[in-house]
This record gives C-alpha cells, structure tokens and sequence, in this order.
C-alpha cells in the first residue's frame, strides 16, 4: 500500500464557511469564486494560483489524480491557510469542529483510500486538546496537524504542556506543518516565504521540540515535519557542536539533541535525489514516509515513481518509505 502522508483537502460542504474576518480587519481563510467564466481561488483574500480549485475539494478529481500517481491512500490535511489561531477561540473551535466533521464523513464514505488529521484550535491548548480528543474517540480522525508555530510562539511554550500531554495519551501523530514563518518581512520577494521561510521555520520547530526539553518531558509523542524536515537535517551536526560548546544549548536537555532527533519522523517532499538519500541516511528509512503536498504547485507530482527510481535505496527501504512506515504510524491495516 503506497499512502501519502502530506496531502491536503478542503472539504466540499465547508467552502463557504472558512473564510474570516479577523479583528484587525484583515481576511484569513479560503474563498471561492467564478470570475471569467471560471472558477478561482482566493486565500487570505490574495488570488492564489498554486492549486487547481477543484483539486482541494473534489474527491472526484481527487480519487483520479491519486490513480495516475499510484496512490493508495492519502491522508488528508487541511492547508496552512485554514490555520484559524488568530480567529477568536470559540470561533476557531466551531470552524475545526465542522472540518473534522467532514472530514470524518469523507474518510467514512472511501475508508480504504483516505485517513484524516484533526485541525484544531492552538491557541487556546486545553481546547485543542479536547477537540483532538473528540476528533480522535468519536470520529475515528487518525492524528492531528499544527503549526510550525502558533502565533509566534515556538513549541515548547510552556502553554502547550496539556495538548501534548493529551496526544501522548492518545497515541496519535502529529504533522508539523510550516506557515507564518519567521523572517517573513525579508522573504517577500521571490516566493522566499515558501522556498526559505517553508524549511526554515519547519527546522525551528524541530529545533524547539529538541532543546526546550518536550521530547525529554514527553518521549512518546510522534511528531512528522513537513518538507523533509525543512533545514533540519543539514543542520544535525551543528546543533550537536553547539550542544557541547555552548551551555545555554544545554539548558534543558541532558543528552545530545541527536538523540531527541531520532524521535522525529519526515515526509519524503525535498525535490532532490541527493537530499533524499541524505535524509533517509541521516534519519533512517524508518523515519521517513512519502509526502506529496497534494495539490498544490511547490508539491511532487510523481511522489510514488520518484521515490522507487531512487538508486541508493535497497527495494525494503523504499517500501518503508512508500507506505510501509506510514501504515505502522497511523496504525492502518495493509492490504494482504
């Protein structure tokens, strides 16, 4: 079975409902609208031309494209933009409720060709973690994704003890997703913001869950990062420096972050042989599980053909990657 673990989905019957006003008046979420004969995306109320609009929410199109992929399954996830932490709480909590909800009726209709990862609302942590309980108990969600940061908090504020203390209760992963990355200001130009802001506010998560101590506090949790792990990887061997030489790198780990490092698992989405095969050297073949960014432009439309064409990789470590890692972590029955 060959599942893809970063694909995201906007279901149909909330289209009209994930667009907000925020209070300093600006406008975050998804609209959808018919200009020329055609219709058009709008994110946070910018046109967006990353994406086809039928591909986010069509299942239709969705089941199809998966087909000429060789896609299996695809475990569904909402896009950064429907992150709603600058959205009042109790709002923020309606609009996740009704995305798991459907959510939850997508997967009930196809079970053996999507799963699901609950949205939540981060800001306020002991409601997110309610929600994630709901979502996980009733509905039968498989996990849940965050942020790459909340509001500029990194993740190993104190405040988000009682969600992570609720997802290792649960036993359920998480998909580490990047968005309002740090340095934005300087990354306008150039779709930086996604070339360089993506991976590096991705790694600074990563970085956060290390040396802030919450995988020390919480060692069962099962954390997967977008994109590689961004920067992350590469930058293994100097964060391990730095924890040796530095004390304020030391402050709240006892161990070397290398070891906290090997807790995290990666999707496969890096666009390059070469980094590919680093990661899977670097983090294990175990660690790692295909990821396309369905349906989005900055995604790999070949995730399956790329990964089997990979020449470093025995034929077991591809199957890992391709499914076999991510069935084991979401705990999907396989096709016999």
């Amino acid at each position: 079975m060959k599942i893809d673990v970063h694909a995201h989905y906007v279901p149909e019957s909330c289209l009209h409902d994930v667009e907000v006003k925020e209070s300093d008046g600006r406008i975050h979420g998804l609209r959808m609208v018919q200009e020329g004969g055609r219709q058009v995306a709008y994110t946070n109320n910018v046109f967006n031309i990353a994406f086809d609009p039928p591909q986010i929410y069509s299942i239709e199109r969705r089941l199809k494209d998966m087909e000429a992929q060789w896609v299996d399954m695809q475990v569904l996830s909402v896009p950064p933009f429907l992150f709603f932490y600058s959205t009042p709480p109790a709002h923020s909590l309606e609009l996740c409720r009704k995305i798991n909800n459907a959510f939850a009726d997508t997967v009930s209709h196809h079970p053996k060709r999507f799963a699901a990862l609950a949205n939540l609302p981060m800001q306020e942590p002991e409601m997110a973690a309610l929600e994630l309980e709901r979502s996980v108990r009733e509905l039968g969600l498989c996990g849940a994704e965050i942020c790459s940061n909340i509001n500029g908090k990194n993740l190993d504020d104190k405040g988000f003890a009682p969600f992570y203390a609720k997802l290792q209760e649960l036993d359920v992963p998480v998909f580490i997703h990047p968005s309002n990355v740090l340095g934005a200001d300087r990354l306008r130009p150039y779709h930086l913001q996604n070339l360089i802001g993506n991976p590096s506010d991705t790694a600074a998560a990563a970085a956060s869950l290390i040396f802030g101590g919450v995988l020390k506090e919480f060692p069962r949790l099962k954390f997967y990062l977008a994109h590689g792990g961004g920067s992350c990887p590469f930058l293994r061997g100097r964060w391990e420096h730095g924890w040796q030489v530095r004390p304020e790198a030391r402050a709240n780990i006892a161990r070397p972050p290398s070891e906290y490092l090997r807790l995290l698992r990666f999707d496969s989405l890096v666009h390059s042989v070469p980094a590919l095969n680093y990661l899977v050297e670097t983090m294990g073949a175990a660690r790692v599980m295909m990821g396309s960014d369905y349906p989005f432009d900055m995604g790999d439309v070949r995730p399956v053909n790329d990964i089997a064409a990979l020449p470093h990789l025995a034929d077991d470590q591809k199957e890992m990657i391709l499914g076999g890692n991510a069935a084991a972590l979401f705990k999907i029955a396989r096709a016999a």
